[in-house]
């Protein structure tokens, strides 16, 4: 049976060009009945890191505020009927872009997945026929990783190029703010904005601004419902991408700072990083977001050269909180169409990089059926780290742990005695397992009553009473969304611990 593809049923039959703009030629085609003849490549022209222009805006339409209180209830609905209609249109548009732009440039998905929009406003990879373990699902080529290397101090060997291309200044104020900001997902970001003209059909699939629900994207005012530590690492992130458009904008490097952020995002939370290895290709998961202090020298088109790991293979690792710590040439690096499967905990992608035709190829760890979602475990990760990096809670997460605070010695039931004990072992705070456990060494009565004190305290500030007070006090119905849901699944992990602990006044 020949099965028709769905990523090309696009709306739009015919080549259209898009713009044409003081030296560079972006074409937008669209693929219809036809879409399985081979086209040549569109020819783009190279485009310097500074941004003559600002590019358009993002997929997801900004609406404005409608008043409707004059036609009431049914005005309402029809304006949000209407927004809903847009946005679906918006995204069928974008979906037809990022199709024929993966036909231009090489990238292959399998006839038997189709991306869909989601029930929360975003994306996922379906099944449309029966897909085997070991199955083919996308090949990229190599050219098409946004990339970034890190290596020791070095600064990008790209920065000769862009000077090379009169961009006066444009290369002393990169290396400067290369030098200011050292989180591998801020470079990256930039590289991919740097990149627009290239990647724009990519970049249109990614979450709008105001669908982007990690913590760094809320009012100040909403991380009051978080606890201290998770408020901490989200004010440190929110600085260091202030400081960088701040910086951005203050050496006039041209780079928009809605597409920054943007970039950032998806940098932060689908980028794979991974390090030369010598046992071959095979791709393995590391938790946590890679923060490195140090760039390498990239490629001269302002990718990082896969030659780095294909000298031996690559290993790679869903971008996440733990630095991998090796001599060996690293690189973070965005894979589109297959950075676009979603997260479910569980095992690791089977994702290989091939030196010989400098490919990589995502394979089907499992057998999906019809209607399927084809997902990949980004890592081990409970849901603090989900939150505080993808902005999404996984319900009932095997990987999920809770970690709470300890209270002040005098609250909670926490003795003076106990409370001594406690920071003896230089505990600040505990860390259960799923079903309770903790592995602490530390005299029995004092860690039950640590325990007990904890978790009053933590399920203190996590009262499902208060849900609706809570959702009717944040920023935004998204970041309701997501916040109620991790409050939900921490009251899972309470209840867990206390049962095994036998605190039964939280039962």
């Amino acid at each position: 049976m020949q099965l028709s593809h769905p990523l090309s049923s696009s709306p739009h039959a015919q080549a259209s060009l898009r713009h044409l703009q003081t030296g560079r030629l972006v074409l937008m085609l669209s693929g219809g009945s036809n879409a399985a003849k081979a086209r040549p490549p569109v020819a783009l022209t190279r485009t310097p890191f500074l941004l003559r222009e600002k590019p358009s805006k993002a997929t997801a339409p900004n609406f404005r505020a409608v008043s409707c209180a004059a036609a009431g209830v049914l005005c309402s609905q029809r304006v949000h009927r209407g927004r809903r209609t847009g946005l679906r249109a918006e995204r069928d548009e974008a979906k037809a872009r990022f199709v024929d732009w993966m036909r231009e440039t090489g990238i292959v998905a399998s006839p038997k997945v189709d991306i869909v929009p989601d029930a929360e406003g975003g994306r996922r990879v379906v099944c449309t026929a029966p897909i085997e373990r070991g199955e083919s699902l996308v090949r990229l080529p190599g050219s098409e990783a946004v990339s970034v290397a890190i290596d020791g101090d070095s600064v990008p060997e790209a920065l000769a190029e862009w000077e090379e291309l009169h961009m006066r200044g444009g290369a002393e104020a990169l290396a400067e703010w290369w030098a200011l900001h050292t989180r591998s997902s801020i470079r990256l970001a930039v590289v991919l904005a740097s990149r627009y003209d290239q990647f724009e059909a990519y970049i249109d699939m990614l979450y709008p601004l105001e669908q982007i629900c990690a913590p760094w994207r809320w009012e100040e005012s909403d991380l009051q419902f978080l606890p201290p530590k998770m408020r901490r690492k989200v004010l440190a992130r929110k600085a260091a991408l202030q400081k960088a458009c701040e910086d951005l904008e203050r050496l006039k490097l041209g780079t928009p700072k809605d597409l920054f952020l943007r970039a950032h995002h998806a940098a932060a939370s689908r980028a794979f990083a991974g390090e030369g290895n010598d046992s071959g290709r095979t791709a393995a998961l590391a938790a946590g977001a890679i923060s490195m202090a140090a760039f390498g020298a990239a490629a001269a088109t302002g990718f990082a050269s896969l030659d780095l790991a294909a000298a031996a293979g690559a290993t790679i690792a869903a971008a996440s909180g733990a630095v991998i710590a090796s001599s060996k040439s690293q690189v973070l690096s965005l894979l589109p169409m297959i950075d676009l499967v979603n997260h479910q905990s569980g095992e690791p992608p089977d994702l290989q990089f091939d030196p010989g035709s400098r490919t990589w190829e995502l394979k089907a760890k499992n057998s999906y059926k019809v209607g399927d979602e084809i997902v990949f475990s980004y890592g081990d990760k409970d849901s603090d780290s989900l939150l505080l990096q993808h902005g999404f809670v996984e319900e009932d997460n095997k990987a999920d742990r809770l970690c709470v605070e300890l209270p002040d010695a005098g609250s909670y039931g926490l003795s003076e005695e106990a409370a001594a004990q406690l920071g003896l072992a230089g505990l600040e705070e505990l860390c259960f397992g799923r079903d309770g456990s903790l592995q602490v060494e530390v005299p029995r009565p004092a860690l039950a009553e640590g325990v007990a004190a904890a978790l009053r305290h933590a399920a203190d500030g996590c009262k499902e009473s208060e849900d609706d007070q809570v959702a009717a006090s944040v920023s935004s119905p998204n970041v309701a969304r997501v916040l109620l849901r991790w409050r939900q699944e921490r009251r899972k992990m309470l209840a867990a611990a206390a049962r095994r602990w036998k605190v039964n006044d939280l039962l």
